[in-house]
């Protein structure tokens, strides 16, 4: 369910991935907004992880100049992140 604000977007697709989407749709009996939704949201999640593994990687790169233990709460945060 939806809380807080919500703006509505017009998509356009070429005509064999709408037929595609549809079918898609239908077969997981949810709307194609909700397909929509639901794909969105997984690209900006891994868009997000792979943002702060790059992050992650630079911190690795220098160790003598990372203080770990300023960082762990915020880790930890990380590694136990639950989107749902």
């Amino acid at each position: 369910m939806i809380t807080g604000p919500v703006r509505q977007i017009t998509l356009r697709l070429p005509e064999p991935l709408y037929l595609q989407v549809r079918q898609l749709a239908r077969k997981q009996r949810v709307s194609i907004n909700k397909l929509a939704q639901e794909g969105l949201e997984a690209v900006a999640r891994d868009a997000l992880v792979r943002e702060m593994r790059t992050a992650y990687d630079a911190l690795a790169m220098n160790p003598e100049e990372s203080e770990v233990e300023t960082y762990l709460p915020a880790q930890r945060e990380v590694v136990t992140y639950d989107p749902t």
